[in-house]
């Protein structure tokens, strides 16, 4: 009947369909067919999942413009084969390989003027693009003011000035962090006006004719009671937008931490140290075992092919809507609907690299906790860190080996630090607009592009994760030998762990024995208690 074949259709998963079937029943599809993108950030973790769902999702799509500029000795063009050639596209290489040609790449750089597009691309671009989605940003948290005002305000600004420029513009969505506001303990989906001192205009010109030793000592000052110069200056860029660039069709999307994905391309892939894969990394292997901040509050990490899918169905949203009302903003978000602790993060993490899938080298056994003050850190640092760093380091130099571990830990530490802001605190943010999105996607939609929190698992989510690191990041051999071969390492670090604890209980207890009374007529006693307990003991088992 047909009630029954609507039934089996709504539990198609679209994923799974020719390319051509899914796009036939979703309206975002349709609205890409034809369409040609400019995209900044398409060699960054983002940006190059956007473009593997955008050729996967849209057989249709026309041409994605992807700005890129040379790096370290490789020329764009090869810069762009090396993407292409990375795992993340085997799909698309394998069963649409014809889509890859729709991706051109544009010569620039977002530091240069007119982001460094020559005259050519420049009109290749105003005259030819629809829709424009700005990724490019620094994302390290301890990068000089200077630098992060001139790549995330001052590209931003040359983007805006791009396409005011562009004759066919729908849709501009600027892609900003959840964190941007993180100053606040709850956030909405809507601007916040930072104050007539934070003109990012004014800002911006400071770096043009200012010392970079003098902007250093301001940013202190100017950073007040947000973190980094990331956060700053991401709240800084969206100030600019709401400012000059309102008569723009403007989309603003604010992801919170991007990590493994979900589902797409595989579960748990990932291809980077930034953000909690460091950290899953450091602990794994036995470095990290101590950090600050708080176990009961949430870690709001969002996995990447959701804000892949979130962003492609802002890009169709924005242009639906009236230029004259103010722009968006979409909050892409876990923590407030769908919690999930640190402590409960910690011990799946423990559990998985102990015991299920351990990495095949490792320093030490895994072990992490958080320490709420910083003397409880000191502490920790020096007999977990430190003290065992010495001792490697010192064993190395003497077998002729390479001492690596106190150069290591500093860099352990340092990344760690940056991150204590965000381990120590948490959030709520509102999410009107993502869901009045998800209310307005088809059913079809809804599967090509889900974002719906509530589906994910965490306890599937986080060890594929885990295992995305293995696999993924550090291109680990994951043949049953070699994990076999890693838990039997495991096993044998926790014996060396047991004895060591063993052998320095028994020195405290003799050092006490010899050097107090006390500690000798409490061990007597102690002793003539489990004798007199082992003697009831048999006296029981005979009777």
């Amino acid at each position: 009947s047909f009630q029954t074949f609507q039934h089996y259709f709504k539990r198609i998963n679209l994923r799974t369909l020719p390319m051509d079937l899914a796009a036939a029943n979703s309206q975002v599809c349709q609205f890409y067919t034809g369409k040609n993108i400019f995209l900044t950030g398409g060699t960054g973790f983002l940006g190059k999942c956007f473009i593997e769902k955008i050729l996967r999702s849209c057989p249709g799509v026309g041409t994605v413009y992807m700005l890129c500029r040379g790096k370290k000795g490789k020329s764009p063009q090869e810069r762009m084969d090396a993407l292409f050639s990375e795992m993340l596209f085997a799909n698309i290489r394998e069963n649409y390989a014809g889509q890859i040609k729709k991706v051109v790449p544009v010569v620039g750089d977002v530091l240069e003027e007119n982001l460094g597009l020559s005259e050519e691309d420049q009109r290749l671009i105003t005259e030819n693009c629809h829709i424009m989605i700005h990724s490019a940003a620094t994302i390290r948290f301890d990068d000089h003011i200077k630098l992060s005002l001139q790549l995330n305000v001052g590209g931003t600004i040359k983007m805006v000035e791009l396409a005011r420029r562009t004759k066919n513009l729908i849709s501009f969505v600027h892609i900003s962090t959840a964190y941007a506001n993180c100053n606040l303990n709850h956030i909405e989906e809507r601007f916040y006006e930072m104050g007539t001192e934070y003109d990012p205009l004014k800002l911006l010109e400071l770096c043009e004719w200012m010392d970079e030793d003098v902007m250093a000592s301001m940013t202190t000052t100017l950073l007040r009671d947000r973190p980094n110069t990331y956060c700053l200056t991401k709240a800084l860029t969206e100030a600019y937008l709401f400012q000059h660039a309102t008569d723009l069709p403007l989309g603003i999307f604010r992801p919170s931490i991007v990590g493994a994905s979900w589902q797409e391309p595989a579960p748990g892939w990932i291809d980077n140290f930034n953000g909690p894969s460091g950290l899953f990394i450091a602990v794994g292997k036995g470095v990290l075992r101590i950090l600050e901040g708080d176990v009961t509050k949430v870690a709001d990490i969002i996995p990447v092919d959701f804000c892949v899918n979130m962003l492609i169905c802002v890009g169709w949203h924005t242009s639906t809507l009236p230029i004259e009302d103010k722009p968006l903003i979409y909050h892409c978000t876990s923590g407030t609907k769908h919690p999930y602790t640190w402590v409960q993060l910690g011990e799946l993490l423990l559990e998985f690299f102990r015991d299920k899938e351990p990495y095949n080298e490792v320093f030490r056994r895994p072990d992490a906790n958080f320490a709420k003050s910083k003397v409880e850190l000191a502490f920790w640092k020096l007999f977990s860190h430190w003290i065992p760093a010495y001792v490697a380091d010192g064993a190395a130099k003497i077998t002729g080996g390479k001492a690596m571990m106190l150069r290591a830990y500093d860099k352990v530490h340092k990344a760690s630090q940056t991150f204590t802001f965000f381990t120590k605190r948490e959030w709520t943010w509102t999410s009107g607009n993502c869901d009045m999105l998800w209310g307005l996607l088809s059913e079809a939609d809804r599967k090509l592009y889900n974002f719906e929190v509530m589906d994910i698992v965490w306890e599937e989510y986080y060890p594929n994760f885990f295992r995305g690191t293995k696999k993924y990041i550090l291109k680990e051999d994951m043949s049953e030998d070699k994990l076999a071969l890693a838990r039997q390492q495991q096993q044998r670090l926790q014996r060396i762990w047991n004895v060591s604890v063993t052998v320095v209980a028994l020195l405290v207890c003799r050092y006490l024995y010899l050097r107090s009374p006390v500690c000798r007529n409490l061990w007597w006693k102690l002793l003539g208690l489990v004798v007199r307990a082992l003697r009831q003991l048999r006296l029981t088992l005979v009777s």
